[in-house]
């Protein structure tokens, strides 16, 4: 019940934000349109959802995203930093088969993501939730991952820090487009699009 009511006050406050309306680039209206907002009941959906039951609405909405974005993304390598569950792994393999996953823990060593962030590949997906060490998690993202990848942060807007944060990564000379969808925020890496932020009734 307070997910709905959460949901309802969001959508409101951002109702003038909806399906790319007033976005005039067209790349980022057909990302919004048919990637973000795209309502179509993709088969895999049922499926998925007796595959990986147990979750609540918010994770359920973002799995369905992240299915989403790998079928657009067609990713080399999806890089989950600290899963809850292998759900998210199972959402975007569904969106594209040839992805290779790897998970990111907090005990694992500052080389060991350098590595991997090196060697992700074209295209590749990196999700990283706004927790105590994220920021130099991102750095090494924002400096090792080829500039086609893109990054997802969780929990943008979680308190005021993380608020500060996300305004602070969107302004940095290493992110290219950006769109805050309130529960995560998608930066593109690729700079050689004009560099805006949009927000997004997701």
């Amino acid at each position: 019940m307070l997910y709905f009511i959460k949901r309802i006050v969001v959508w409101l406050r951002r109702a003038r934000y909806s399906r790319g309306f007033g976005v005039q680039s067209p790349w980022a209206y057909k990302f919004i349109r048919y990637v973000v907002n795209e309502h179509y009941p993709y088969y895999k959906y049922k499926q998925l959802d007796r595959q990986v039951y147990g979750l609540d609405k918010r994770t359920r909405k973002l799995c369905k995203f992240y299915f989403r974005l790998a079928n657009f993304q067609q990713p080399y390598t999806f890089i989950d930093c600290y899963p809850a569950s292998q759900c998210y792994k199972i959402y975007v393999n569904a969106g594209c088969r040839k992805t290779q996953y790897y998970k990111v823990t907090e005990d694992i060593l500052q080389e060991e993501c350098v590595r991997l962030f090196s060697e992700a590949g074209g295209h590749s997906m990196v999700r990283i939730p706004i927790a105590q060490n994220c920021r130099a998690l991102v750095d090494k993202a924002l400096d090792f991952l080829p500039s086609s990848s893109v990054l997802v942060i969780e929990n943008i807007k979680r308190d005021k820090e993380a608020e500060e944060y996300w305004s602070a990564l969107i302004s940095d000379s290493r992110t290219g487009v950006s769109f805050d969808l309130y529960y995560c925020g998608v930066v593109f890496l690729n700079r050689e699009m004009v560099k805006q932020d949009y927000i997004v009734n997701f």
